[in-house]
């Protein structure tokens, strides 16, 4: 049975990443996500990040940013607003804040931020 995005955060899940390429560790929708000083909300055909599914992990592509090995360090965090699979989108109540820290060894740490990291609406 696929996870829940509660239920990667509540076993403290890490995703992983290895070159252009971030797997998150359960199925979910992304809404927006934040690099850098970047904001993306287009995840159908884009041309800078490509998401792709199976029943357990979402894979995002940043296709635009070279190695994400460079997001460790100076820039940090990459920011999402996320909802599970089958989430309605229309009710913000499903939407939910992550954040996805890059460490040494390929390990994506995942947590819900504490209310002061700023989320562009």
């Amino acid at each position: 049975m696929p996870r829940t995005i509660k239920e990667a955060l509540e076993q403290q899940l890490n995703g992983f990443y290895i070159g252009q390429r971030l797997i998150l560790p359960f199925r979910c929708q992304i809404i927006k996500l934040i690099t850098k000083d970047e904001i993306f909300t287009e995840f159908v055909g884009g041309k800078d990040i490509k998401i792709s599914q199976d029943p357990q992990n979402t894979s995002i592509y940043f296709r635009h940013m070279g190695r994400l090995q460079s997001f460790l360090g100076d820039y940090g965090l990459i920011k999402m607003v996320v909802a599970e699979w089958d989430a309605d989108l229309t009710d913000p109540h499903t939407h939910i804040k992550i954040i996805v820290e890059l460490q040494d060894n390929h390990v994506a740490r995942i947590a819900q931020p504490d209310n002061d990291i700023l989320f562009i609406k």
